[in-house]
Order: C-alpha cells, then structure tokens, then sequence
C-alpha cells in the first residue's frame, strides 16, 4: 500500500520486462533479472563503483514511484470510464467528476519523478 498526496492505491507489480526480451535470452537470466530492468543493468555493469549502484538504485526507486502514480491515473481514469459506462449515470454524477479535480497533485508528482528518471539515465549513461 502506498500513500501519495491523501490517495491510497493497492498495487500490484506487473513486470512486462519477460515478453520483451527473446526466449533463447530469457531462458538464460534469473528471474529476478526479468522482473526489474535496473538489476539487468547493473549486473551488465558489473565493474560498477559504489557511486554507480546508488545512482542505479535511485532510478529504480524513482522508477517504482512513477509506476505507482500511473497506477493512481490509470484508476482515476478507470473510474471516470465505468461512470460514462454505467447504466445509472446522471448529470450530477459526472458533474461531480468533472468538478472533483482528480489527481492534479498526482500528475505534478509524476512530472517530477520523471524528471529524476532522466536525469539518473543520464547520469548512469555518463558513467558507460
């Protein structure tokens, strides 16, 4: 559970990371390795500083918080979707949508977080 400006979301991780890489690849990393992209990266920079794996453990992080505020987007739109789908939607139900503001603070947060993932990108691109 995570809590981001008043809103609780219930996440859970999904790793795509397994379906892009090609199976004669995939057969020959841990799983782990599948399932976080910056540990991929960091055991191909195995000569890496300490320097590096903080930077590397950054970006993971600042990863992790933009999948969790795409996941408090992805709801709210979800939300929105299953009020205009609903058989029972009135005026005063998507007038209240519409006024309630949404995730403005979400959205401010995730621009942020993506600012940090690029600079960390480039920093660990710097150090290759």
């Amino acid at each position: 559970m995570t809590v981001r400006t008043g809103v609780a979301v219930q996440l859970e991780r999904v790793t795509t990371m397994a379906a892009a890489v090609p199976a004669p690849v995939a057969a020959t990393l841990p799983a782990a390795v599948l399932a976080d992209p910056v540990e991929a990266l960091r055991r191909r920079l195995a000569g890496s500083t300490a320097r590096e794996h903080v930077v590397l453990d950054f970006l993971s992080d600042d990863l992790r918080e933009a999948r969790e505020s795409l996941a408090v987007l992805q709801a709210y739109l979800g939300g929105i979707e299953t009020a205009l789908a609903g058989p029972d939607v009135t005026q005063q139900k998507l007038l209240a949508l519409s006024l309630g503001g949404g995730p403005i603070d979400q959205i401010d947060y995730l621009a942020e977080v993506l600012s940090g993932v690029r600079r960390r990108m480039a920093q660990v691109a710097a150090r290759m």
